[in-house]
């Protein structure tokens, strides 16, 4: 049996939701929905709490603003699961992560299978070219949806200790996995479509928790960071790309300084007056 595990916005998941996934999954489930509408759970907690609900060999960690398009999705992930090397299977990751606190999404190497809808258009999200078959092995997933076998629950959980809100669950859970020796992949059997880009802009107080936290996971991983997997790279490419995460988030930081701030007002007059003068 396949649990499908959502930390929900509101008091349940929305009727098409839970259509979507009853008519698709194509075998036996359930459906476990932790009520978060009052902003009770982080969700590291929301999920170890499914996961302490759930009944499932497998179990499906989903957002509440997703639509599965394949049907029978759950056989056919049961099926991957079936060669044992494999611990989490997504949508979407990088192959290399470097050991400067940044998001996945920015890496160089990425492999991902799904949608987006942006404004009602759907927007194809295919970076197929590090599959080998149906699969493709990396360094981290994104947390829009992934799978992975409840045996792996007696090892590994959800650091709700650690972290706070609602970002890097998924990268530090992918570590995790890859800890206890296996796999962590991207399939391209299953699609998926998610509605992220429909929702409100993301507030300052918000980035500032996701910055916190991406700080959080790269002094918790340190020892195994960088990372690759999925793809051969030379030695000295992954230490150059190292290298030049840690000059982009050094550059991000100082455009954040109080001094960089400061200078940026200093010299707003001498900017405006450029303008002026160049249009006389």
């Amino acid at each position: 049996m396949v649990s499908i595990i959502v930390c929900s916005r509101t008091l349940d998941i929305s009727p098409q939701q839970r259509s979507n996934i009853a008519t698709t999954v194509g075998c036996d489930h359930e459906i476990v929905v932790i009520d978060n509408s009052l902003g009770r759970y982080s969700i590291f907690a929301a999920y170890n709490e499914g996961v302490r609900r759930s009944q499932g060999d497998i179990l499906c960690f989903v957002h509440d603003d997703v639509e599965f398009c394949s049907a029978g999705w759950g056989e056919a992930i049961a099926s991957l699961f079936g060669d044992e090397s494999i611990g989490l299977i997504g949508f979407g990751g990088a192959h290399f992560m470097p050991n400067s606190p940044l998001y996945w999404l920015g890496m160089p190497y990425i492999s991902e299978f799904n949608q987006n809808l942006d404004n009602g258009r759907l927007v194809d999200c295919y970076e197929t070219t590090y599959f080998h078959g149906s699969l493709a092995d990396v360094a981290v997933v994104d947390g829009m949806c992934f799978f992975v076998p409840r045996r792996l629950f007696s090892t590994i959980r959800f650091d709700e200790e650690y972290y706070s809100g609602f970002h890097a669950y998924d990268m530090d859970i992918c570590m995790q996995v890859q800890q206890a020796g296996y796999r962590v992949c991207v399939n391209r059997e299953v699609k998926i479509v998610h509605r992220w880009s429909e929702q409100a802009a993301p507030t300052k107080r918000g980035m500032n928790l996701f910055e916190h936290n991406l700080e959080l996971f790269c002094r918790k991983w340190q020892p195994m960071l960088p990372i690759v997997r999925g793809i051969e790279l030379p030695e000295r490419t992954i230490r150059n790309l190292n290298n030049l995460c840690a000059l982009a988030y050094d550059a991000t930081l100082a455009r954040r300084s109080a001094s960089y701030q400061l200078g940026r007002t200093l010299l707003a007059p001498a900017r405006w007056l450029k303008r002026v003068v160049r249009k006389d």
